[in-house]
């Protein structure tokens, strides 16, 4: 091991978030006692607005920021791969720029990771709107040492693309030297790249039920949700990682729990499908063979409103019955 190498990396991707940014940087610099052990990375995407004033602030207060600026905007999938390959810390925890962690959450996370090694630790989360309020931690719910990888991604399944859900062992990523993770950028994916290098060689995880990570929802933006959870992930998945019964459950846990909701909560905002965005026309041709996409989502997309809200219920019903059997989703 390197001298004076972290053991955690809190890495930050940003791009023209600063009132976000200012918000998690806040809720970190909080809980942090500057620990030699816990690095903080800001990767920013040639910010134009007050980015660079807020992270100055906070490095005047003491936090103690390593602070990447690009020259040009690369991307959102090139700043997550640089945020990766510039921490240097045994594991990476990325964490998006809207996201918060609650107070205390850092702690818990260095005594989970000193306690124990593992390929990959899930954190749990909670969702919130509008201004941060970051939750206090949750007691009297342990988290859950998983050598089965089958269950590990059978409680993940979708969640593994929620950067900010995922912390990474990145030494043994990189001893695995699978995959070159600029071959995804383009992708919106491109995290799973690292993700997918741990479950391949799995021998342990961490489910952390405890709800330290506060989620802003409503505020993606940037992409097609139709084109980057269908095709992407999709090709992604068959690539990337090696065993077919673990792509298969990602897959199927997006076409049975993650895709009808997000899909009915767009046709809820919008109140229709642009035709040239019509998700049926993206979607059909890569998942027209799983039976699950014609009983899960044909119909969220082309029953009527009130009729397709009814059929999501009966989905949800039907969820919680394969989330207890396994019935389903490992098929």
């Amino acid at each position: 091991m390197q001298i004076n190498k972290p053991l955690l990396t809190i890495a930050i991707p940003t791009y023209n978030r600063s009132s976000f940014l200012d918000e998690l940087l806040l809720s970190l610099a909080g809980q942090y006692e500057g620990d030699p052990q816990v690095e903080l990375l800001v990767s920013d995407n040639a910010s134009t607005d007050e980015t660079p004033g807020i992270i100055a602030g906070y490095v005047a207060r003491g936090l103690p920021i390593q602070y990447l600026r690009n020259v040009e905007n690369v991307g959102a999938d090139a700043n997550f791969v640089q945020c990766f390959e510039q921490a240097r810390g045994k594991y990476v925890w990325l964490i998006g720029d809207d996201d918060v962690l609650v107070p205390g959450a850092i702690a818990k996370i260095v005594q989970y990771l000193r306690e124990g090694d593992y390929n990959l630790v899930y954190v749990n989360s909670y969702s919130f709107q509008g201004n941060a309020s970051p939750n206090r931690v949750e007691s009297g719910r342990p988290p859950k040492v998983i050598k089965d990888v089958r269950l590990f991604v059978r409680a993940v399944y979708i969640n593994f693309t929620f950067v900010s859900g995922n912390i990474i062992n990145k030494d043994q990523v990189i001893a695995a030297n699978q995959i070159k993770l600029s071959s995804l950028v383009g992708t919106n994916l491109a995290q799973l790249g690292w993700i997918y290098a741990s479950l391949n060689g799995y021998v342990r995880g961490l489910y952390v039920q405890e709800k330290l990570v506060g989620m802003r929802t409503n505020n993606t933006g940037g992409y097609m949700l139709s084109q980057v959870f269908g095709p992407n992930l999709k090709a992604v998945t068959d690539r990337c990682l090696n065993d077919g019964s673990l792509a298969r459950s990602i897959i199927n846990g997006t076409l049975m729990r993650f895709l009808p909701a997000a899909l009915l909560n767009s046709r809820r905002s919008s109140g229709r499908f642009e035709k040239e965005h019509a998700p049926d026309t993206i979607l059909r041709p890569v998942f027209r063979g799983n039976v699950r996409y014609w009983f899960f989502l044909y119909p969220i997309i082309k029953m009527p409103y009130s009729l397709a809200s009814a059929w999501f219920f009966l989905i949800r019903v039907l969820n919680k019955i394969d989330k207890s059997s396994g019935s389903l989703l490992m098929r």
